[in-house]
């Protein structure tokens, strides 16, 4: 199987700018979509009460870090 790379080096200075904001939309989007994602996540673990929490391995001051850790991959 063949792989072929096309790569534009006459690209004009609109195409090079359009590139860019097309890529910062996208990065937004995505930040947009883990932000709603872990605020969820949030509010779902919230709800739950101290056994359910307990039944789990959590306690309420966990809550957000296990939430960051299921989203954005971050460890506290």
């Amino acid at each position: 199987m063949a792989v072929t790379k096309i790569t534009t080096t006459n690209l004009t200075f609109m195409e090079k700018v359009s590139q860019i904001f097309i890529g910062m939309y996208f990065a937004t989007l995505d930040r947009v979509k883990k932000r709603r994602e872990y605020l969820k996540t949030l509010r779902e673990l919230e709800k739950m009460s101290n056994r359910d929490l307990a039944d789990l391995g959590l306690s309420r001051g966990e809550i957000k870090a296990k939430a960051l850790k299921s989203i954005y991959k971050i460890n506290i």
